[in-house]
């Protein structure tokens, strides 16, 4: 298994990589989310809504290590 190592912030384009790397099911999740919280902020645009993931999901406990391995290619 091949590991990259990113440096906070990501940008967009990182962001996108990493999402198409989740399965299915869980971009369909994401998604939703995304939806969901979009519903809440219409004015905030698409970038400011992946900063505030990023953020959230830092305070959550989320490092590069672990995001890493739930992306691992595991086939």
């Amino acid at each position: 298994m091949t590991q990259k190592i990113y440096q906070l912030p990501l940008s967009f384009e990182q962001i996108l990589n990493l999402v198409l790397q989740l399965p299915a099911q869980e971009q369909e999740k994401l998604i939703q989310e995304i939806k969901k919280t979009s519903a809440i902020n219409q004015d905030e645009d698409l970038l400011s809504v992946f900063d505030r993931i990023g953020r959230n999901a830092q305070i959550k406990g989320l490092t590069e290590e672990t995001l890493e391995e739930l992306l691992a290619d595991e086939s």
